[in-house]
């Protein structure tokens, strides 16, 4: 049976298509990075900037951000089950952005398809850490492309993935140590050894969301490429990257990756569907349908977890000899010692089906990457953090 209840992740993705982000929300993600700025002035003060370090700063900012969810759950409970409710719905929400990475992915496309290039070139440095002041309309397109593909993971697939997994407590998890990779997670002589922890983490995190996210995008159009697309994203600098892009570039037929510059200087990457064409201001749009494809086929599949584990309740509550919480059971005065032991076995079934109810989803369970040359990710959307943290940390 399934244990946690999808239903707040239904009504999470809701709500995100409704809503998005507003502007001067308290936001976990900016939470987040508030606490990893006074942690890591406190242990750099007191430690030297270790891989040791760099962990317990992991583990100190994530178990704060989970203390926090966990005493504030705690009291909604107390409340009303419906104000916990409510709160898990909120957590996952804002673990999630995909009305926030359409919005940001046409900004991009708008003053592109007016041929206002250096609108486009200043709004696409927003999202991606390469230099764009000299990029074309075909090299703004694919970078907008990659960027989408990339944020498909840590914008959707995975905090869903892991609140699937974990509730909200799983997606509260993935978006801190999403937001701590942003923050820590580069190869710099600052964080070399301090980050390397956060950066870790957040690959392992983000594994299986990345293939998913790949197979997925693969299954709508072309399941045919999935071994190309196996092949090709094993040859990037990242474990994980390369997974969204190299099917997004079968996806749409183009090709995408290769040749990027940071700060004036030549990253060769690798190419994905090599034979495909140059991508095209029509292509993004094709890329910004895949977001909602994915989003509806991630929600559908919450939706019937959802629907087949409230039938799996309802059978265990309707199952012959098994009774109901809340109902009292008139029992009969036993005559014999085989009426004796089978009334002490309904006694018995009769209190193991209480763990049968499902708990609510996080209470009790657990669960952008920064410039790894040459692998490259987006600036975390649906938070306003990339916009007021200092460039050294966006990818």
């Amino acid at each position: 049976m399934w244990l946690l209840n999808p239903s707040p992740i239904v009504a999470a993705i809701i709500v995100d298509l409704i809503i998005g982000d507003p502007h001067g929300w308290p936001h976990q993600a900016r939470f987040a990075g508030i606490l990893s700025t006074v942690y890591e002035r406190w242990l750099t003060r007191h430690f030297s900037r270790s891989v040791r370090s760099g962990l317990l700063f992991w583990f100190l900012v994530v178990g704060t951000i989970v203390a926090g969810y966990v005493i504030i759950h705690v009291i909604c409970s107390l409340i009303s089950p419906i104000a916990s409710y409510v709160f898990d719905v909120f957590i996952i929400y804002q673990a999630i952005a995909a009305r926030d990475l359409h919005r940001h992915a046409e900004m991009v496309l708008w003053p592109l398809v007016s041929g206002d290039l250096s609108t486009a070139r200043k709004r696409l440095s927003y999202i991606v850490g390469r230099d764009t002041r000299d990029l074309d309309a075909s090299e703004i397109s694919r970078a907008t492309i990659e960027s989408v593909s990339e944020s498909l993971v840590d914008g959707i697939v995975a905090p869903l993935f892991w609140a699937v997994i974990g509730g909200a407590a799983g997606a509260l998890i993935y978006r801190t140590a999403n937001t701590l990779d942003s923050m820590v997670g580069h190869r710099t002589p600052a964080y070399e050894k301090f980050g390397k922890p956060s950066a870790r983490i957040d690959d392992l995190l983000n594994w299986a969301p990345a293939r998913l996210c790949a197979l997925m995008i693969c299954s709508f159009r072309v399941p045919a490429s999935w071994p190309k697309v196996q092949r090709e994203a094993g040859a990037h600098a990242s474990p994980n990257a390369g997974w969204p892009e190299a099917a997004m570039a079968y996806g749409l037929g183009v090709r995408l990756g290769g040749t990027n510059y940071y700060d004036g200087e030549a990253v060769e990457g690798p190419v994905f569907n090599a034979s495909g064409r140059v991508a095209a201001i029509s292509d993004i749009k094709n890329s910004l349908a895949r977001i909602w494809w994915v989003v509806f086929a991630a929600g559908g599949v919450c939706f019937l977890l959802s629907f087949c584990g409230s039938l799996s309740r309802k059978d265990v509550r309707t199952q012959p000899g098994v009774s109901t919480p809340g109902i009292d059971q008139k029992m009969t005065r036993p005559e014999s010692a085989e009426d004796i032991r089978s009334a002490l076995r309904l006694t018995t079934r009769s209190s193991a089906t209480t763990f049968y109810r499902p708990f609510r989803a996080g209470l009790f369970s657990v669960g952008y990457p920064g410039l790894k040359p040459p692998a490259e990710s987006l600036r975390p959307f649906g938070t306003e953090t990339a916009m007021l943290l200092p460039s050294s940390i966006v990818s």
